[in-house]
């Protein structure tokens, strides 16, 4: 895949989503929202997550089995693809003020050029979106073997083209915490068996209030995944009040999402009597299954 060629490969749906085709793969685009809750307890999407679904006429193949069968030529175009696919979708929603995070594959953007160019896609994505760079969130995952320095590059090349960064799996140990000073992230998940331990007891969830406390006072948005029960919601309450993300609150749905019915838009201010929060278990929607139909060819007129 040339790097002229990249967005070809993206094609609109007849329900207005974006898809992208690859070699006999057909990859969509899941959301999954992440919220805040407000005092009274209305959730407030803060964030979406982006997650590619891909498959092979009617067969779902995990996302890492199909990265494993894409060429390593091709991986970072690819990769850099998936992420433009989120950016258009989430751009459909229309929600200014909410964030997007996706993962980055770090090992594929050692080489400058390579960096240089993915920014330039996300930049491009971004303003056909109509998403502000800031919104545009890359989660870099530090993996065995990477390369440290050229990781914190291109967050330093990320964040000079105005977007920001998160890391995951977060523990507060050394290496954490070297992570938070090289890459300077504006998110950060925490890892959920470590948060768990420390949530057994009040002297660890004392402790969690102030790591959450810390990170507000630089500016970093602390988020927990894997909400699953109404008890680990409580816990969320108890430490402060993190970004939460989890099936208990909502389950990603495939471009086009119907997160607009299911979670309005109320604004920070907005009175909890005009605009009544909707229950747990009318909010949760199914995961939708659809067979994409390629119209037209993103970056054509009329699109």
């Amino acid at each position: 895949m040339s790097e002229r060629s990249i967005f070809t490969n993206l094609v609109r749906q007849a329900d207005g989503a974006y898809c992208a085709v690859y070699g006999p793969y057909l990859l969509q685009s899941a959301l999954q929202p992440i919220f805040r809750e407000h005092s009274d307890g209305r959730l407030q999407i803060a964030a979406f997550k982006g997650l590619i679904r891909a498959s092979a006429g009617d067969m779902p193949t995990s996302p890492g089995e199909f990265f494993q069968s894409v060429p390593e030529d091709e991986r970072a175009a690819v990769d850099g693809l998936c992420r433009s696919l989120h950016i258009l979708n989430a751009g459909l929603i229309g929600r200014p003020d909410v964030a997007l995070i996706m993962s980055v594959h770090s090992g594929l953007y050692r080489a400058p050029q390579a960096m240089r160019q993915e920014v330039e896609w996300l930049r491009l994505a971004a303003h056909e979106a109509g998403i502000a760079p800031e919104r545009i969130v890359c989660e870099i995952r530090q993996l065995p073997g990477d390369d440290a320095e050229a990781l914190a590059l291109f967050a330093d090349r990320l964040h000079e083209a105005g977007f920001s960064i998160a890391i995951d799996e977060y523990t507060g140990d050394d290496r954490d915490l070297a992570r938070l000073e090289r890459l300077k992230p504006q998110f950060v998940a925490f890892d959920t068996s470590w948060l768990q331990e420390f949530a057994e007891n009040s002297a660890g969830l004392a402790l969690l209030r102030v790591v959450i406390g810390q990170f507000a006072d630089k500016n970093i948005q602390t988020i927990v995944g894997g909400i699953e029960t109404p008890e680990t919601m409580a816990l969320c309450r108890e430490m402060g009040g993190p970004l939460m993300q989890g099936f208990l609150l909502a389950r990603p749905e495939l471009a086009p999402t119907h997160f607009n019915t299911t979670f309005p838009d109320i604004g920070e201010d907005s009175p909890a009597a005009e605009q009544p929060a909707a229950p747990l278990s009318d909010a949760v929607a199914p995961v939708e299954h659809r067979v994409a139909r390629a119209i037209r060819h993103f970056g054509r007129r009329g699109v």
